[in-house]
């Protein structure tokens, strides 16, 4: 398995990441610890140095990332040979209405397009609400892009599919949301990915209403997401699909493999 997002950096695992690395290195083939701000690039590249199965990406949440966009750049320059990717990078329009706000994010988002095709790096793309305008952004990009826990809508999903490089990643939250099942089920498995976006949208209140909270792993907060919670998820959509789980595991791998260049 492959998760392809998570905030291992995250201040919330600050006490627990060490043992959730090692947790990582037991159970997954890879884990994609994606970065939102400096300080959290510059731990993710720490962690990953030292555990094999990890790989970072430098990015800037267009919300929450700072105002350190031109360090964070340099960064992702001085350490491009460690890193496998840019992100996550974009647009937020559920949180900011202010269109000057907006036209900001759209510049610093357009520098990081261009860092990520100099350096010949994947981009993880944030869209919360403005799928259509990060889609127009990308849509000539000369590098693959994964559209990170996408939720917008289904009618735009087959022009994201034109593009032989794009690809949706499925996130956790579809064991709760029907809008994410009935993406789930649009998208192919040839160019779908799978992801946590840990510490977030863990799968506990599902696990509780099927009264299978025992299978989540013991030892770790379970109202916290972690990236072995993506078996649940391969699960769902297998169910979704009429196929088997082993069959979504090993597609998607193979494809997270392919977009960051993961010799694994």
């Amino acid at each position: 398995m492959i998760d392809i997002h998570a905030h291992l950096c995250f201040r919330d695992f600050a006490e627990s990441r060490e043992s959730i690395a090692d947790e990582c290195e037991k159970e997954m083939q890879a884990v994609i610890v994606t970065s939102a701000r400096l300080e959290e690039g510059i731990c993710a590249l720490d962690l990953c140095s030292r555990h094999e199965k990890l790989f970072p990406t430098i990015g800037f949440h267009p919300v929450e990332g700072g105002t350190e966009v031109r360090r964070i750049m340099e960064l992702a320059r001085e350490r491009q040979d460690e890193i496998v990717g840019i992100g996550e990078v974009g647009l937020d329009y559920h949180w900011v209405r202010d269109e000057a706000k907006r036209r900001q994010q759209k510049e610093v988002f357009s520098g990081f397009i261009e860092l990520a095709e100099e350096l010949k790096k994947p981009l993880v793309l944030h869209c919360w609400d403005a799928e259509e305008d990060a889609f127009e952004m990308v849509r000539n990009a000369n590098v693959p892009v994964i559209f990170h826990s996408y939720t917008g809508p289904k009618e735009l999903v087959p022009g994201i599919l034109e593009h032989d490089n794009f690809y949706i990643s499925i996130s956790t939250h579809v064991l709760l949301s029907k809008h994410l099942r009935k993406l789930a089920k649009l998208v192919p498995l040839e160019r779908m990915t799978l992801e946590t976006d840990a510490p977030f949208l863990s799968p506990y209140k599902y696990m509780q209403a099927k009264g299978a909270v025992g299978k989540l792993k013991p030892g770790f907060d379970p109202e916290k997401n972690y990236p072995w919670n993506i078996q649940f998820s391969a699960e769902k959509i297998a169910e979704l699909k009429g196929v088997d789980t082993a069959d979504v595991i090993a597609k998607t791998s193979a494809n997270a493999r392919l977009v960051f260049g993961l010799r694994i």
